[in-house]
Order: C-alpha cells, then sequence, then structure tokens
C-alpha cells in the first residue's frame, strides 16, 4: 500500500485491525522493514488494546555482516518504539547468509535482551532444518520457525516437522494460499501472462518449479471437489491441510487494512477438518510435482532464488 510513496492514515489503519479482533482473529504478524506495519500495530496497541489482549509478533532482518551488541539493541529498542510496548511478544531473527557467523552473535546477542524482559519470546524465520538445529545446538531458546509452507512446497513437511516436534518448536506457516493462487479465482483460468503484484509473481515462480500451470490447475480441481464437499472455498482447504501438520502452530493470512479482510473467510479454517480420504486425495495429487529444491529458506540464498534475495 506504501510501494508507490502513498502517505498513508495510520490512526485509520489502527482502527482497521479491530474488526479482526472483535472476530476472535487476535494475532498480528509484521517485521521491521514491513513499511509502517509496526507503528499502526502500535497506535492500535495503546488506543484500542488498553488490556493488551492483542498479541503483536514482529521481526528483524539485519544487514549481512559484522553487528555489535549496542546495535541489536538499538534494533529491538527501535521495535518497541513503534509497538509502543515494553516487551516484544515474540521477535523473529532472518538472516540473508549464513556464511557469515555474526548472525549467531545476533541470537546470543537477542537472547541476552530475552532475559532482561526486553523480549517475551525468540523465534526464527526462513531458517533451514540445519541451521536451526545450529541454533538449538547452540543453547539458544527459539519457539517459532516461520517459513513457507504449502501444498506448492511440502519442504517443511519432513526433517524440519521432525525436528520442531522433538523440540517443542512451532512451525509458522506462510504462504499457504500461496499469494492468492491457491483459491477460488484462479480455477480454470488461463495461464497468466501478467502480474499486479509481487507476492503474485513469486508464488508463479513457484508454481513454474513443480510443473507448470496444467500441474497446478489438476490441483485446484482436487481441492475445488474437496471444498463443495466441506462447503468452504479451495483457500480454505489448502490452509487447513497446513494448519493440521502437528508441528504447525499457526497459519499466516495475508491481508490489507481497508482493503481486503477476508475475515468470515479465515474464521471457516476453524469450523472444519479434514478426514482421511480428503487428505489422502490431496496427497496423491502432490505426487505428479516436481519439488521445490532445496531446504526452507533456501530460495533466499541459493539459485534458482524463488524469491527476494
Amino acid at each position: 500500500m506504501e510501494r508507490s510513496g502513498n502517505k498513508l492514515e495510520l490512526a485509520n489503519l489502527a482502527k482497521a485491525m479491530l474488526p479482526y479482533v472483535e472476530a476472535g482473529l487476535t494475532t498480528f504478524d509484521m517485521a521491521d522493514h514491513y513499511g509502517s506495519a509496526e507503528d499502526i500495530a502500535g497506535i492500535f496497541h495503546k488506543e484500542f488494546d488498553p488490556e493488551h489482549k492483542v498479541k503483536l509478533f514482529t521481526k528483524w532482518v539485519p544487514k549481512p555482516g559484522a553487528i555489535t551488541r549496542k546495535e541489536v539493541r538499538e534494533a529491538v529498542e527501535t521495535s518497541l518504539r513503534r509497538l509502543q510496548s515494553e516487551r516484544l511478544e515474540l521477535l523473529q531473527f532472518h538472516t540473508w547468509t549464513y556464511a557469515d557467523p555474526s548472525w549467531l552473535d545476533c541470537l546470543f546477542y537477542l537472547q541476552e535482551l530475552k532475559e532482561q524482559g526486553l523480549i517475551g519470546n525468540l523465534g526464527l524465520t526462513n531458517f533451514n532444518t540445519a541451521h536451526l538445529n545450529m541454533v538449538l545446538q547452540s543453547g539458544i531458546k527459539v519457539i517459532s520457525n516461520q517459513v513457507c509452507y504449502s501444498l506448492l512446497d511440502q519442504r517443511p513437511s519432513k526433517a524440519m516437522t521432525d525436528l520442531c516436534l522433538k523440540n517443542s518448536i512451532k512451525i509458522l506457516a506462510y504462504g499457504t494460499i500461496a499469494g492468492g493462487f491457491l483459491s477460488d479465482r484462479w480455477l480454470d483460468k488461463a495461464e497468466p501472462e501478467t502480474l499486479s503484484t509481487w507476492s503474485q509473481m513469486k508464488y508463479k515462480r513457484f508454481i513454474d518449479q513443480i510443473g507448470g500451470w496444467e500441474n497446478f490447475q489438476n490441483l485446484l480441481r482436487v481441492l475445488n471437489k474437496l471444498a463443495k464437499k466441506h462447503s468452504v472455498s479451495i483457500a480454505n482447504i489448502a490452509s487447513r491441510f497446513i494448519m493440521e501438520n502437528e508441528a504447525v502452530g499457526g497459519v499466516i493470512i495475508g491481508a490489507r487494512l481497508g482493503e481486503s479482510a477476508h475475515i468470515e473467510e479465515t474464521l471457516k479454517l476453524f469450523e472444519f477438518s479434514l478426514d482421511e480420504q480428503s487428505r489422502s486425495s490431496i496427497q496423491k495429487s502432490l505426487e505428479s510435482f516436481q519439488t521445490i529444491p532445496g531446504d526452507s529458506g533456501d530460495e533466499y540464498r541459493k539459485p534458482p532464488f524463488l524469491t527476494a534475495s
């Protein structure tokens, strides 16, 4: 919403968070680099959530290179100031590269700030299984890893799930509807020649990687049958499949405040479950897919760079 230099009315957008909360959707995920997201949530936190029942999760994505303890504290204090809070409920850390070991220094410094009470819980985002294990073996207590996880991208379903279950870590899954591609809107539609959003451009690369548009359409047709069976949407089926992985703590549904809410549809996720026959039919349709290369987060760090790097 801010990409073209648009100035937003932050107070109005903060107020637009209310319908979510009133519907029972009380956890919001953002990051230090998501435009004014932290500022908007901070206004909401102060003006509309006096009892602080809403959970505000954020991320810290530092530039690669050496970093000092002081710089880490300053980054955390910036988010605290924006969120108008004395403690970050969950701070999720992302590193662009594992080659420079300063990323591990960052996590040790963040753990110190957690011990000092500035951070409630530490999490990771876009970490692969090996480096998540390295974090754990280094004695850093994290409770979550936020990764791309969808019917198009099953990378977290094996080794990552096993490690998370073994260590009581929850996967926070984003991309479960693949930027809107896993929805009724694209059923039986021709392959698009142009795309309007960065998210669509990203997930179209995932579709190409798993075998192309026809493979994708075959999956949508299976999901559509199940959607009719359960009286929900294709997007509901796609997200519910991921939610039912034992290691998944939650799925993250994207929305533009004041523009596209999807509240009623999102609430349907809690009104049904997939029986074994439904899960089996989905799993069978995935067998023809080529796998997304590498492990979770590798799309940021290794060719074919399916997302921003």
